[in-house]
C-alpha cells in the first residue's frame, strides 16, 4: 500500500480469482486507520481512497458500535464508555488483522483517537501487519457545519467534546493531522494518499 493509485490495467476493486496460486500464498496487506471527530468526512474519503485498490476492505467503525451491540450500547463519547470503546477497538483491529492477512489493503473509519494508538499498535505488531494513522481535523466551526448535513445527528455538545479531545491529544501525532478545513473530500483523500506514500502516516 506504498501508493494509493491503482496499478495500471487494472479496473476492478474486486480479488481477482483466475490465478489459481492465489489463496493463502499472499503478501500482508496493509491498514489505514481513518480518524477524527464525527462528521469529519472519515467515510467519505475512506470510499475514495479504497476505490483506488484492488484488494480493499473498507472497515466502518460505526458499525461495531451502533449496528453490531444490539443491547447496553453506550454513546462512545460518553465517560462511562471507555470499557465498551476499548472492547470494539480491538474487535474492528481483530477484523482488520484477518483482512490484512489475506492481502486485501484495509481503511479503518472511525473515532480511533491517539489514546487508542498504544493498543492498535500492539494488536497490529502480533501479526505483522503495518499500519497507518491519519487524523481528519477541520477547524471546530466547519466540524459543526459539515454535521448539519449528516443524516446522523449528533448533538453540539457531543461534538464540541469530541472535538476538543482530539485536538488535546495530538502531541507526537502532528504530523498525522490532516487538516481539511479547506478540502473537499476528494482533495482530503489526496492528501492523505501522498502522506502515505511518502511514510509520514506510517506508526512504527
Amino acid at each position: 500500500m506504498a501508493a494509493c493509485g491503482r496499478p495500471e490495467g487494472i479496473g476492478s476493486a474486486r480479488p481477482v480469482q483466475a490465478d489459481e496460486d492465489y489463496r493463502r500464498a499472499v503478501d500482508h496487506g496493509e491498514v489505514l486507520v481513518l480518524s477524527g471527530p464525527p462528521a469529519a468526512g472519515k467515510s467519505t474519503v475512506a470510499a475514495i481512497i479504497v476505490d483506488r485498490w484492488d484488494l480493499s476492505v473498507h472497515l466502518r467503525a460505526d458499525y461495531f458500535w451502533d449496528e453490531f451491540i444490539r443491547n447496553g450500547f453506550l454513546r462512545p463519547w460518553m465517560l462511562e464508555s471507555q470499557e465498551q470503546n476499548t472492547t470494539v477497538v480491538r474487535a474492528m483491529t481483530a477484523a482488520a488483522v484477518e483482512y490484512a492477512k489475506g492481502g486485501y489493503s484495509v481503511v479503518v473509519d472511525g473515532i480511533v483517537g491517539p489514546w487508542f494508538v498504544e493498543l492498535v499498535t500492539g494488536a497490529f505488531a502480533g501479526h505483522g501487519v503495518v499500519w497507518h494513522y491519519a487524523i481528519l481535523l477541520p477547524a471546530r466551526d466547519v466540524n459543526v457545519e459539515r454535521s448539519r448535513s449528516r443524516s446522523k445527528t449528533i448533538t453540539q455538545e457531543a461534538l464540541d467534546k469530541m472535538h476538543g479531545e482530539f485536538t488535546s491529544h495530538l502531541d507526537g501525532y502532528e504530523k498525522h493531522v490532516v487538516d481539511s478545513t479547506h478540502l473537499d473530500a476528494a482533495q482530503t483523500a489526496e492528501v492523505v494518499c501522498k502522506s502515505m506514500e511518502v511514510g509520514e502516516l506510517q506508526i512504527p
